[in-house]
């Protein structure tokens, strides 16, 4: 099989190659204090025919996933680890090389049989500096050589008792390898995961609202939340102005912002009123959400949850203006269905209490409610995409007629456009 040379930097397509685009779900990666350390990529391309110019179908598939890898470190902050799902015949044929060492980490798939040639092909990757993963390992006979190769290995928690995470972690400790819980789906799961001696964690339980008994939503919130609601709509200047106005710190930031962002101003902006009318609404809204999503949570591990939420209001709003027919939503509130849509894990309370606080339109209200409304369907989608259920995705985008081809080179502009008004560009 074809064999690809390591590399230290980003992939290069083939000259003559059209690049076509292509769908990027991922899934962070936490340590003990909950920081992201990396994340899992599923990669869709919208189509075949990228792949179908070339004649050599490992090296096609390799090309996917090295694009793909390249989309995914556009949506990541840098020094983050990526884990990249390998088969087997994509081990054998060297189609790793083609990712950055440094980065990308191979995770050698639950069905790979450790055969010698496996186990050559591991080895080659070792010697070139690649760090590998080996998912799913429940103990099974057969693997120890490939346990003594890899640095990573990921053990299915889903079901656990705290008894059997403790005899599984402690059978892995003769192997020089970090431990990755995956499918963590509830608090306890992760503090026996981490009692068991689990180094990383993957799951559903990180982007769920951790609720505490008793816990309301704060004033600060509650502002905050408000003001979020606002952006979708056409608003006064005074209206803005006003719940600006409000909050000390969004007051200072603003006249900062308006004053030092290199607008070109020959006098000074000293009052929100005058910040705004000389923004315009779109600019303010963007500058808002910024601060405003950011500020609801500024943990480490809402920061995952803050770029989700800016990134499927910005993709939510551009589709807006490709569906056929029409959505009831405008442009702006379809921004806010999406910006708004994980409020709960933001906030740390259940979204109907939330909903209680805030005045927004009856469809986002029901979508988030999860009433079976064309605005919940929309969350269906992106949910679906986040998580590499791209055909669910495909069924709903193309009754709305876009294409998946669309829609991934949407989904690029979108996570551009994030990057740049959460600062992380460049």
């Amino acid at each position: 099989m074809s064999q690809v040379q390591p590399t230290d930097g980003n992939p290069a397509p083939e000259q003559g190659q059209t690049a076509e685009p292509i769908f990027v779900a991922r899934q962070p990666i936490f340590t003990t204090d909950r920081r992201i350390w990396g994340y899992e990529l599923f990669f869709r391309h919208s189509g075949a025919a990228a792949t179908a110019l070339i004649a050599d179908q490992d090296v096609a598939t390799a090309r996917v996933i090295a694009d793909g890898y390249a989309l995914a470190q556009a949506q990541s902050t840098a020094g983050k680890f990526m884990l990249i799902n390998f088969p087997q015949n994509l081990i054998l044929s060297g189609a790793a090389f083609a990712l950055p060492r440094q980065q990308c980490i191979p995770e050698i798939l639950e069905h790979v049989e450790p055969t010698e040639d496996i186990l050559a092909a591991c080895r080659r990757l070792k010697d070139s500096g690649y760090t590998l993963a080996l998912d799913d390992y429940v103990g099974q006979d057969g693997y120890e050589e490939l346990m003594r190769l890899v640095d990573i290995v990921k053990v299915d928690v889903l079901g656990m008792t705290s008894a059997a995470l403790q005899a599984l972690a402690a059978g892995l400790k003769r192997f020089d390898a970090r431990l990755l819980a995956e499918k963590i789906e509830t608090k306890e799961m992760f503090e026996d995961c981490v009692k068991a001696g689990f180094d990383l964690f993957q799951g559903f339980y990180f982007s769920r609202p951790e609720v505490v008994t008793g816990t309301k939503v704060s004033s600060a919130q509650q502002v905050k939340a408000q003001l979020l609601s606002m952006l979708g709509k056409d608003f006064e200047v005074r209206e803005l102005s006003d719940a600006i106005s409000c909050d000390v710190s969004l007051t200072y930031r603003l006249l900062k912002y308006i004053n030092a962002a290199g607008f070109g101003l020959r006098q000074q902006v000293k009052s929100v009123g005058q910040a705004i009318t000389l923004l315009g609404q779109n600019p303010v809204r963007q500058w808002l959400t910024v601060v405003l999503v950011a500020d609801l949570n500024p943990s480490p591990a809402a920061q995952e949850i803050t770029f989700l939420s800016v990134l499927r209001g910005r993709f939510l709003e551009q589709l807006a203006g490709l569906m056929r027919p029409a959505p009831a939503l405008s442009q702006g509130s379809m921004f806010l269905l999406g910006l708004l849509s994980r409020l709960d894990v933001l906030m740390n309370l259940p979204m109907l209490e939330i909903m209680a606080q805030i005045p927004l339109e009856p469809g986002i209200r029901g979508a988030f409610l999860g009433e079976a409304t064309q605005e919940r369907e929309w969350l269906d989608c992106l949910l679906a995409l986040e998580e590499g259920r791209f055909d669910d995705a495909q069924a709903i985008l193309q009754a709305r007629s876009i294409d998946m081809e669309t829609a991934a080179m949407e989904r690029l502009s979108a996570t551009e456009w994030t990057r740049n008004i959460l600062g992380l560009g460049g």
